[in-house]
């Protein structure tokens, strides 16, 4: 496993202003950067291990009090989303999934999605869910927790199976430089750092005939940082 380097907290920014810019630039009717508040809101469901919609090192009191200051990130998006934060996307069994209730999901820097998660999320978007998927796999920032405290972000992000089981994979590069710089992500840049490399899985190690059957249409987007796909009817 690679070595856990702390870095300056534009890391942070980096990661969080992705979720604004990709929200943004590929789901449809939210093209505009400073929109007013619409009458009605898209719901988004949101899994995160992130200080996005909790500010970091919240604590229970802070959570009930309607008048707590909220990150910038989650105000950002409540311009044009009904945020509903998730826990888990399949819930207890014999009850409704959760991510049923949605068309659009963001999970961002996950603390990890169990097997039932990876088949439902995998069945959601075949179904015709919008899902965005950001994944840093080397955290960058500095967090008033500690590392080996249980609330810190997720340090390392790993690409869970129904990613790989539509074609795709992340590539990093443990010798990359350590400097701020923008990407290109498409349809803009982002600043990164200490970034990875989503590529196309059939171009780093072959694909099983499972996986071929199951991959989505997946295009590499700019320098790498970004993917988009097509899968089932999502």
């Amino acid at each position: 496993m690679p070595q856990l380097r702390r870095i300056p907290k534009a890391g942070l920014v980096g990661v969080v202003a992705g979720v604004i810019a990709l929200a943004v630039v590929f789901w449809p009717g939210t093209s505009d950067p400073e929109p007013e508040v619409p009458v009605e809101r898209h719901k988004l469901a949101l899994m995160t291990s992130l200080p996005i919609y909790w500010p970091e090192g919240s604590d229970i009191a802070s959570l009930v009090d309607k008048h707590s200051e909220a990150p910038w990130v989650r105000e950002t998006l409540e311009r044009r989303y009904e945020i509903t934060p998730l826990d888990s996307l399949t819930g207890n069994e014999g009850e409704p999934a959760p991510i049923k209730q949605f068309e659009r999901l963001v999970i961002a820097q996950p603390r990890g999605l169990s097997p039932a998660d990876n088949e439902g999320l995998d069945a959601w978007v075949r179904e015709g869910g919008k899902l965005l998927y950001v994944l840093d796999p080397m955290l960058t920032g500095h967090y008033s927790v500690a590392l080996s405290d249980s609330n810190h972000p997720t340090a390392v992000g790993l690409i869970p199976p129904v990613i790989l089981r539509w074609g795709m994979t992340l590539r990093f590069d443990d010798f990359q430089p350590l400097e701020l710089r923008e990407a290109d992500y498409g349809k803009g840049t982002l600043p990164v750092q200490v970034a990875g490399e989503v590529i196309l899985l059939e171009e780093f190690e072959g694909l099983s005939d499972d996986q071929s059957a199951a991959r989505g249409n997946c295009t590499i987007l700019g320098d790498g940082i970004a993917a988009q796909c097509s899968v089932g009817a999502g």
